[in-house]
């Protein structure tokens, strides 16, 4: 059996790389497996040697991964742009986010909070902490806070915490939680994320494939389903 295709991705993608993977996988006849980091912590792994024949980071690093010759020049598109978002669990009442105001209300009435560790290089942890900054409100949640690396809804569904903070398209891989929606417009973070083959994939057509794929009409709609905003 060939090898599967090795994605290299935040996340957030996750949704999306599922849903597509069987239409890949019928035109390809090869499985997909992922292995995830933050996009800064791809970018990082990408140059110390990390095998893999898609890599998906923010436009800077990949444009700085095809200009280090890790990627194939020619190779890279758009894919998707992630946004932040908060959940809580089932059985918690599910808050208006949908202003500064109520946003910053939902975040005080929460008994605790869990996001990310910052320390992982992860940008909703650090736009979250900006945010609460600019809210006026970073030691009141401080104080009710835990973080870890990895996805963090699961401490919500299991009752851990009350309040999720991360990746909207992250929150809704986690089953038990009630996603709020995302942060208002004037709170948000919006990322974009690009796709790259890599210059030493073994299985550059393929996974040419899956990155124009994701940037398709089909892989648009995936994107949107799986809670990310569709690349221009």
């Amino acid at each position: 059996m060939p090898e599967p295709l090795k994605i290299v991705t935040t996340v957030a993608m996750q949704g999306v790389i599922d849903k597509l993977t069987p239409e890949f996988t019928k035109a390809t006849g090869l499985a997909v497996a992922m292995t995830f980091a933050p996009p800064s912590a791809t970018v990082a792994m990408i140059q110390k040697g990390e095998a893999a024949d898609v890599v998906i980071a923010t436009p800077e690093g990949i444009d700085g991964l095809i200009q280090e010759g890790k990627l194939a020049a020619g190779s890279s598109r758009p894919v998707a742009k992630m946004i932040m978002g908060l959940a809580v669990g089932l059985n918690e009442p599910k808050a208006d986010i949908s202003s500064a105001d109520k946003f910053k209300a939902a975040l005080l009435a929460a008994k605790s909070v869990i996001h990310a560790d910052p320390a992982t290089g992860s940008p909703s942890a650090a736009h979250f902490l900006k945010v609460c900054a600019r809210l006026g409100i970073a030691d009141a949640v401080k104080r009710k806070t835990i973080t870890r690396s990895g996805l963090v809804a699961p401490a919500v569904a299991s009752g851990e915490a009350a309040m999720a903070v991360q990746q909207l398209a992250e929150l809704m891989l986690v089953p038990g939680v009630q996603v709020l929606g995302p942060f208002p417009d004037e709170l948000q973070n919006v990322m974009p994320l690009s796709a790259g083959v890599h210059a030493k994939s073994a299985v550059a057509q393929a996974a040419q494939t899956m990155i124009d794929l994701i940037a398709s009409p089909r892989g648009k709609d995936a994107v949107v389903q799986s809670g990310l905003l569709a690349a221009n």
